[in-house]
């Protein structure tokens, strides 16, 4: 819908609810160790808050000053129960 490929998403949010369920994304995404280095940061500094935690990846993501004018970034959270939430942002 948005037209975009993969290679088009320079920055990936996860919400780090947890070492399995990252390494389970990053597999099912194809996604590099690298392009979750935000998320893994956040959960070996705060652990896992629930999915409020995606806040914390966006500033780490913010705060890094790599984001450029027109750069997308692609944010997933997950809740309790079975609740996801998910995000396209452009810079």
């Amino acid at each position: 819908r948005n037209q975009l490929k993969r290679s088009d998403v320079k920055f990936w949010g996860l919400h780090p609810g947890g070492l399995k369920i990252m390494q389970h994304i990053e597999r099912r995404l194809e996604l590099e160790p690298e392009e979750l280095k935000y998320s893994r940061a956040v959960l070996k500094q705060y652990g896992n808050m629930s999915s409020a935690t995606i806040l914390f990846v966006l500033d780490e993501i913010i705060k890094s000053g790599n984001p450029q004018p027109g750069e997308y970034a692609v944010l997933l959270a997950f809740g309790p129960g079975l609740t996801m939430e998910s995000c396209l942002l452009r810079w």
